[in-house]
């Protein structure tokens, strides 16, 4: 048994099937031939607009429910979309705080093993070649794991082109996929294009 919409086309297409057949055999040689022509063009035209107007009746309704159903959605959608906005930019900060802080540990540890190496050269005394540094600082990791899976704080960019005439040809339109795997390639300096380091937590249950 066919579905209503399935009955709709096998009517139109049975309703029209003289002129679906003339369509394909069509060939206008004499002032007759492009009367008839201009008759099949009339009727195709016609027939087209109806067969747009019973798939619109037909669609309109599934449309609308489909509008509702997102419209039903939203509010929630939108919630959970502003909190992960928010934990995003508040994972970022904390993660880049805990980088400039063992950044900072190890250029203090470099520091004091050459005060030392400097100390010793001027004393004669021999000391062992130094460990690796005891820092306070927590390690930073690249994922981590929370309890409900793992978050891998991985590298990415933000760029946006500032001044279009002067970014280099072979990246124009300017083409901004070319643009943003030059920079994936390791160039952050590109003439006309404002190229910014983030990081994004990618989470996985």
């Amino acid at each position: 048994m066919q579905s209503p919409p399935e009955r709709t086309v096998t009517d139109l297409e049975e309703r029209q099937a003289p002129l679906l057949k003339h369509l394909v055999e069509l060939r206008v040689t004499s002032p007759d031939e492009q009367r008839n022509a201009e008759d099949l063009l009339i009727s195709a035209r016609y027939a087209l607009k109806e067969a747009q107007q019973r798939r619109m009746e037909l669609t309109r309704p599934l449309d609308e429910a489909k509008s509702r159903i997102i419209d039903l959605f939203k509010p929630y959608v939108n919630r959970l979309e502003t909190g992960i906005t928010i934990l995003t930019n508040e994972l970022n900060r904390y993660h880049a705080c805990l980088v400039q802080l063992r950044q900072a540990e190890e250029q203090r540890a470099m520091r004091e093993a050459a005060a030392r190496a400097a100390e010793a050269q001027e004393t004669g005394e021999v000391i062992e070649p130094p460990e690796e540094a005891d820092l306070d600082a927590p390690v930073v990791s690249k994922t981590s794991r929370a309890n409900l899976g793992t978050v891998t704080y991985r590298e990415d960019f933000d760029i946006k082109v500032v001044q279009p005439d002067q970014v280099p040809r072979d990246l124009c339109e300017p083409s901004m996929p070319r643009i943003r795997a030059r920079v994936r390639s390791g160039v952050r300096e590109i003439p006309g294009v404002l190229v910014t380091k983030r990081t994004v937590p990618v989470a996985r249950r």
